[in-house]
């Protein structure tokens, strides 16, 4: 949840970046500062969504007929 400046090469200016749950969110200090506050702010709301998305992810593969994995 920490801010970490960054390099980016591509464009040869420096970016800032923060990673919450899986999710890398670059840009501004003061984008990613806001994103930041927002996936704090609202955590519980994201792990709901996190939750039922996982939920969701599960219902697939038992409902499969052919029980194809993605392998």
């Amino acid at each position: 949840m920490r801010i970490i400046k960054h390099y980016n090469s591509y464009k040869n200016k420096w970016s800032y970046k923060c990673t919450i749950r899986n999710t890398t969110q670059y840009g501004t200090l003061e984008q990613v500062t806001k994103w930041r506050d927002d996936q704090m702010q609202n955590e519980d709301y994201y792990l709901k969504l996190e939750e039922l998305s996982d939920k969701g992810k599960m219902s697939f593969y038992k409902n499969n007929h052919n029980n194809w994995c993605g392998d």
